[in-house]
């Protein structure tokens, strides 16, 4: 039943274990990202204001960067799999509370636990597909991993709402805790047991893991600089999407557009996923370029009577895709760089990777809802470009050290 990983031994094949990580993946990020679309339902079923409503996904951020660094601190020597099990095992605790909670004060509590669970499983993602794939497949490997999150923009969201104007939203959470139970079943029996890290005879972790190595690692620092850069431009881009292209008329619904971004955030994680064992540099440097045209792309098809309708429709697509795809391949191209990047301590930069993440989510939402109400909607787009742009000298300067760190015969994965 259930295989155990050590250093000279592992699964034969990686590919069904990375399966089920993408249903945990899938499950986890709907949870976090759902009741944006359910906000309306929520705050009525509640009698609050659906501002105050929306303060669940606040607290659930909250948790989530709460739970990432200390977490990873307090559990680094735990067995992988139990750690795995245990998050599923409070997710779907939280996300039943969050189905029963009668008022908003427990629904708060109930989302902050959730947060917990989702912090903690990001932060000990990576490392757990390191644990039991081979070095010459763990990009192929993360690719399949991620998959799960990039399904829960395209499809978990639209059908989570779509659900929650049918049945409630009460019983989607009520669906959603089924679902993890379900994986938590399959993750019992198919999960291999990797060991965490070796405590010393003083029962702490090696130096050389820690976050404070981690953080003070040069090429980990430039990560979560590049880290910030791009996430916030995402986050100024995607959050305040609508209004931009509202505002600017575009003849394509909003929603085709969001559709249209999922799709190809899904052949992002694939694709890049393909190449990045073999040519990490060529695929990151080119996720982040699409990026960078995409958006600059939509920023002038949004324009108003900048481009014709024809011409601006066309662009506005070729652009979203663009975006779209460099969103799944450099969210899952990040993990196997951080991996490089932290060395013996990559567990723990992996943990403050997820905390910067998140943050940068929140910074980049509140930097695009100052702009917005200071100098409008048009010049979101042209800075989300920019910062991703200016991305890349960092994260050249870190894969220019990966090159040099790999062995002569293995040097072109990394090219």
């Amino acid at each position: 039943m259930t295989q155990t990983v050590g250093e000279n031994a592992r699964p034969l094949n990686p590919l069904p274990i990375a399966i089920m990580l993408a249903g945990v993946g899938f499950i986890i990020l709907v949870t976090e990202i759902l009741p944006a679309g359910l906000l309306p339902q929520i705050s009525l079923g509640l009698g609050v204001s659906p501002s105050l409503a929306g303060q669940g996904i606040v607290t659930f951020a909250i948790g989530c960067i709460v739970a990432a660094i200390p977490l990873t601190r307090a559990a680094a020597s735990w067995d992988r799999r139990s750690l795995l099990l245990g998050v599923l095992v409070i997710s779907a605790v939280s996300n039943l509370g969050t189905a029963l909670a009668p008022d908003i004060v427990t629904h708060l509590i109930t989302r902050f636990a959730a947060g917990l669970a989702a912090g903690g499983m990001w932060a000990m993602f990576p490392g757990y597909v390191r644990g039991f794939t081979p070095p010459e497949r763990l990009g192929s490997t993360l690719s399949v991993a991620f998959l799960g999150v990039t399904l829960a923009f395209a499809l978990g969201v639209p059908m989570g709402t779509l659900l929650g104007e049918t049945v409630g939203w009460r019983l989607v959470f009520v669906i959603i805790t089924a679902l993890t139970v379900m994986m938590g079943i399959i993750a019992l029996f198919l999960a291999p047991r990797v060991p965490g890290v070796a405590r010393g005879t003083d029962a702490r972790i090696p130096v050389e893991q820690t976050l404070g190595a981690a953080v003070r690692t040069p090429a980990v620092q430039l990560v979560l600089l590049a880290v910030v850069l791009i996430v916030v431009g995402q986050s100024l881009g995607y959050t305040y999407l609508a209004p931009i292209l509202e505002f600017g008329g575009v003849a394509l619904s909003t929603g085709l557009v969001f559709g249209l971004f999922g799709i190809a955030s899904v052949l992002g994680t694939i694709g890049s996923g393909r190449f990045a064992d073999r040519h990490l540099t060529g695929t990151l440097v080119s996720a982040l370029s699409a990026g960078a045209v995409g958006l600059a792309g939509i920023g002038l098809s949004a324009w108003p009577g900048l481009l014709a309708e024809p011409v601006g429709s066309a662009l506005l697509t070729i652009s979203v895709m663009l975006w779209g795809y460099s969103f799944g391949g450099y969210s899952m191209l990040f993990q196997v760089v951080v991996a490089h990047a932290g060395g013996a301590a990559a567990d723990a930069a992996q943990s403050v990777m997820v905390t910067v993440w998140n943050i940068s989510i929140a910074l980049g939402g509140f930097v695009g809802g100052v702009l917005l109400a200071g100098i409008g909607p048009l010049f979101l787009l042209p800075i989300a470009a920019i910062l991703m742009a200016v991305s890349l000298p960092p994260v050249l300067r870190v894969l220019a050290g990966i090159r040099a760190k790999a062995p002569h015969s293995t040097a072109s994965s990394a090219v």
